[in-house]
């Protein structure tokens, strides 16, 4: 019994970092709040990370969970690293794509790209992603959410910080 609970034992310490292994990943690297016009808005960075998938990823799409999307999670503008572009479809859908496939996509093993953003109307935020090749094939989906960890700000003065 000993000699089979350690070959169990040695088999998950050898398959646990395949286990945890994710195929293609969004980071999300900052969640900042912005003020437009007495307006509160969140600016999310992020990086799209390629380990493993069989093909380069050349365009990312997001759709709001639930969609159509709830009013606090609003997506009002997008923005994309140079080589590739952005079209908000509506406030629940966006497209990232490569501009000049493949020479702009992210190829796998790994490989990561970032400078992607997007503005929302206020703040917290999933996503369903997919992440597709050249040809616009999905190859996979996975559901991504964004600033719900983040601390919010208050426009304030020097002064007031000070104090």
């Amino acid at each position: 019994m000993h000699k089979a609970f350690a070959s169990a034992a040695l088999l998950l310490v050898l398959l646990a970092p395949m286990l945890g292994h994710a195929d293609v990943s969004v980071r999300q690297d900052s969640c900042n709040v912005f003020f437009e016009n007495n307006k509160q808005f969140t600016k999310v960075w992020f990086t799209v990370i390629n380990f493993s998938l069989p093909a380069p990823v050349c365009a990312v799409s997001f759709t709001s969970e639930p969609y159509p999307p709830t009013p606090n999670c609003v997506m009002v503008a997008t923005g994309a690293p140079a080589g590739w572009s952005s079209n908000l479809i509506d406030p629940g859908k966006a497209d990232w794509f490569a501009t000049a496939p493949p020479a702009a996509c992210i190829p796998p093993d790994p490989a990561a790209l970032s400078g992607f953003w997007f503005d929302l109307d206020p703040g917290f935020c999933c996503y369903v992603v997919e992440f597709k090749d050249a040809n616009g094939n999905v190859m996979l989906t996975q559901e991504e959410c964004f600033c719900d960890n983040f601390v919010g700000v208050e426009e304030s003065t020097w002064g007031d910080v000070k104090r």
